[in-house]
C-alpha cells in the first residue's frame, strides 16, 4: 500500500466508484480525505481534498460538541475524473497540499473516509449476524482474513447496528496442556508477555494471571489508581475472571493485568496481587478501588498495606438496592433520598447530619443493613475522601463500563484457553482505540464551544479526550452567576440555569480564593478527585481574567506530552535493572518510532524517503537471518 501511485492525467476507470477508490486509496498512504466535488451533469466530477473549502472564523457552538472537526485551509489539491467513451478518465490533476500530511496509514485510516467495508465484507458480516454471532467475534474473522487487525479499516461500532444476541462462538478446547501452550507462545512471540499460572497435583489449573508489555508500561504511567474488578465469572470452571483497570491519559480505561482465580479467598487474592506486584516492579498503586468483600479487604490490608483502599460506590449502592429492595419499597421516596444523600454531600457534617435524619424520616434506625452502611461509611461515601485521586469514578456509567469491559469477547462457559486468547483480540483493539485517541490529540484541531482564551490553551495541554472533558466544565461554567462573600477570600458560585449531565445536583457551591497564589478551592474538590479544574472555579477565573490555566492546576497525566516524557525516564532507569532487556528494547523502539512517524509525516518527501529506508533496513535484518 506505501508504494501506491498518484493520480496522473490519462488514467482511464471502468466506474466512477473505481476511480473514486483509486483515489482514496492514495490519500490513504499520503494522509489526506478525498471528497466529490463538483458535479456537470454527472458526466464531469471534481474529487477534492477535504481541506479545499476556504476558512472562515469558528462560530459559536451549540452544546453537542464535535470530535470530526476539519481544518479548513483552502487546499489547492484536485482532481478532474471525465466520462468518455463509457469510462472514466482523469482529464486534470493538482497534487500539491498547503497543509501537513500525516504520511502513515496507521493514522490516516481514522480519517472517516478511509473507514470502510466492502460489498461482500457488509455481506458476510450480515450473514454472521444473522448467526448470532457478535461484533467483537465478527471483528476477530475479519482479523484472520485480511492478516493483521490494525489494517481492518473499519470498527466494531460498524458491525454493531444490526439486531445481536448473547451467544459467541467457542474455541473447544479444554485440555490444559493447550492453555499452557498457548501462553508460552505468546511468551515467546510477544516480548513483556508474562504470565504466572498455579496447579494442583492433577494438573489442573486452579489459578492463573498474564499481562503483557503494553500493558506494564501503560502501568508505570498511569499506576497511580487501580480499580480491582471480579464481578464476572465463568460457570464451567466456577472461576472469577479479575480484572487489574486504570485509567489512561485520555481518561480511559485500559487493563494493567487479567486473571482467572479459582475462589475468592484472601491466600487467592493475595497470591494474585503478590504476583502482580512482582512483575510490575514493585510498584503499588496510591489508591485502589474494590468491591465490597472482606477477603478483599484483608489480602490489600496485607499486601498494599501503603495504599489507600475504598470500596466502589456504586457496588455498595447496588449491593444495598438487593438487600433492602422490599423494605424501602414500602417507604416510598427513601431508596432516591439515600443516593442524593451519598452522591451530592460535599461535607461530613452535612452527611451524618442528612443520615440521621433520613433514618428518623422512615422509621429504619433499627435496620441492619443500613446500620452496616453506616458503620462503613469511610470506605465508599465519596465525602470522607473527596480529596483523593480517584478519576471520574463517581459516574455509574463509567463504573458499569468497567463492570462489562471484556464480556463482548468471552461467555461465561468458554474455556480457560479462549479466555485468554480473546485477550489478545481485546488488546489489539484497545491498541487501536489508543491509537485513534493519539491521533486525534495529536492531528486533529478541536472545535471551540467558547471565545474564551482558556479554552484554547486547554486545546494546546491537554490529550483530546480530556479537552473535551475540560471544554464542559467550561460550557457548565456558564450557567452559574458569582458572589462575593469576603472580598479576593471567599465566593459563592450560584447556578443560574439548569443544564446537562450536572455532577452535583445542588445549585450553590463555595470557593476559598487566594489570588497572590493563584489558588481556588472549591468545596466539591473535583480537582483533587479528577484531576481538571471544576465548572465553579472555571466561573471565578472568567471573574478575575484567568486565561491560562495555572501551572499547579495542570495534571500532568492528562497533557499530551506526558506519556513520550515519562516513558524516555522509565527506559532509562531501568537500564542494568532485572528488567527484561528485549521487553525495554521493545518499549523503546516502539515509542521512539512514534514520535519519528509524528515528526516526518508532517513533510510528504520526508514520509517518502522514511518508509523507504524502513523497508531497507527490514530487508537487510531479513538477510542476516
Amino acid at each position: 500500500m506505501e508504494q501506491a501511485r498518484p493520480p496522473e492525467v490519462g488514467m482511464v476507470f471502468a466506474t466512477l466508484e473505481d476511480a473514486h477508490r483509486f483515489v482514496n486509496v492514495y490519500g490513504q498512504v499520503t494522509g489526506f480525505v478525498v471528497f466529490k466535488g463538483r458535479n456537470y451533469k454527472h458526466k464531469k466530477i471534481t474529487l477534492q481534498c477535504n481541506k479545499s473549502k476556504k476558512a472562515k472564523e469558528n462560530e459559536i457552538r451549540q452544546r453537542k460538541r464535535k470530535r470530526n472537526a476539519i481544518e479548513r485551509t483552502g487546499c489547492p489539491m484536485s482532481l478532474t475524473v471525465k466520462l468518455v467513451a463509457g469510462k472514466w478518465e482523469i482529464t486534470a490533476v493538482q497534487n500539491e497540499h498547503n497543509h501537513p500530511l500525516p504520511n502513515s496509514p496507521s493514522l490516516t485510516r481514522f480519517f472517516l473516509s478511509h473507514k470502510y467495508m466492502s460489498d461482500e465484507e457488509r455481506n458476510f458480516s450480515r450473514i454472521l449476524q444473522e448467526t448470532k454471532i457478535k461484533p467483537a467475534k465478527i471483528m476477530q474473522i475479519f482479523r484472520k482474513l485480511r492478516g493483521k487487525f490494525k489494517n481492518i479499516p473499519v470498527s466494531k461500532m460498524a458491525v454493531s447496528n444490526l439486531e445481536q444476541f448473547d451467544r459467541l462462538m467457542k474455541t473447544e478446547n479444554t485440555d490444559i496442556e493447550s492453555t499452557l501452550e498457548h501462553v508460552r507462545r505468546l511468551q515467546k512471540e510477544q516480548p513483556g508477555f508474562y504470565y504466572a499460572i498455579r496447579t494442583d497435583g492433577d494438573n489442573t489449573v486452579r489459578s492463573i494471571f498474564w499481562t503483557d508489555a503494553q500493558a506494564r508500561l501503560d502501568y508505570a504511567l498511569y499506576g497511580d489508581f487501580i480499580s480491582f474488578d471480579t464481578s464476572y465469572s465463568t460457570i464451567e470452571y466456577d472461576m472469577l475472571f479479575a480484572l487489574l483497570i486504570g485509567n489512561n491519559g485520555h481518561g480511559k480505561t485500559t487493563v494493567f493485568g487479567w486473571a482467572l482465580l479459582e475462589d475468592g479467598r484472601a491466600e487467592t487474592f493475595s497470591w494474585l496481587f503478590r504476583t502482580f506486584l512482582d512483575v510490575m516492579d514493585g510498584k503499588k498503586p496510591n489508591t485502589i478501588l474494590t468491591h465490597q468483600d472482606s477477603d478483599i479487604t484483608k489480602s490489600i490490608a496485607e499486601v498494599f498495606h501503603t495504599s489507600f483502599h475504598r470500596f466502589d460506590m456504586w457496588h455498595v449502592m447496588r449491593k444495598a438496592t438487593d438487600e433492602l429492595g422490599s423494605f424501602m419499597a414500602h417507604r416510598v421516596g427513601m431508596e432516591t433520598e439515600v443516593t442524593h444523600l451519598v452522591t451530592n454531600s460535599l461535607a461530613t457534617d452535612e452527611f451524618e447530619n442528612g443520615w440521621q435524619a433520613m433514618l428518623q424520616k422512615y422509621d429504619a434506625a433499627s435496620n441492619a443493613h443500613l446500620d452496616l452502611m453506616y458503620q462503613t461509611r469511610l470506605m465508599w461515601v465519596p465525602v470522607y475522601f473527596k480529596h483523593v485521586f480517584s478519576p471520574f469514578t463517581r459516574s455509574n456509567g463509567c463504573s458499569m463500563s468497567k463492570n462489562s469491559i471484556f464480556k463482548d469477547y468471552v461467555q461465561q462457559n468458554d474455556t480457560i484457553e479462549t479466555f485468554i486468547s480473546q485477550y489478545d483480540i481485546f488488546q489489539e483493539e484497545a491498541v487501536d482505540i489508543e491509537g485513534g485517541d493519539r491521533f486525534e490529540s495529536t492531528l486533529k484541531k478541536p472545535m471551540y464551544s467558547t471565545r474564551h482564551p482558556i479554552e484554547r490553551h486547554a486545546a494546546e495541554i491537554y490529550t483530546m479526550g480530556m479537552f473535551l472533558r475540560f471544554q464542559k466544565e467550561l460550557l457548565d461554567a456558564s450557567a452559574f452567576n458569582a458572589f462575593e462573600k469576603e472580598k479576593n477570600v471567599m465566593y459563592t458560585v450560584k447556578k443560574a440555569l439548569d443544564y446537562e449531565d450536572a455532577e452535583f445536583l445542588r445549585d450553590s457551591f463555595a470557593v476559598e480564593v487566594d489570588l497572590k497564589t493563584n489558588m481556588f478551592n472549591c468545596i466539591c474538590s473535583k480537582f483533587e478527585r479528577d484531576g481538571i479544574v471544576c465548572c465553579h472555579v472555571l466561573r471565578l477565573f472568567t471573574q478575575f481574567c484567568i486565561n491560562k490555566i495555572p501551572e499547579h492546576y495542570i495534571k500532568p497525566r492528562w497533557t499530551r506530552k506526558f506519556r513520550e516524557q515519562e516513558l524516555q525516564k522509565y527506559c532509562s532507569e531501568k537500564i542494568g535493572s532485572a528488567v527484561s532487556q528485549s521487553t525495554l528494547r521493545y518499549a523503546m523502539i516502539m515509542n521512539r518510532m512514534a514520535d519519528s512517524c509524528a515528526t516526518v509525516s508532517k513533510d510528504p518527501d520526508r514520509s517518502k524517503i522514511f518508509l523507504e529506508e524502513h523497508e531497507r533496513i527490514l530487508q537487510k535484518l531479513t538477510d542476516r537471518e
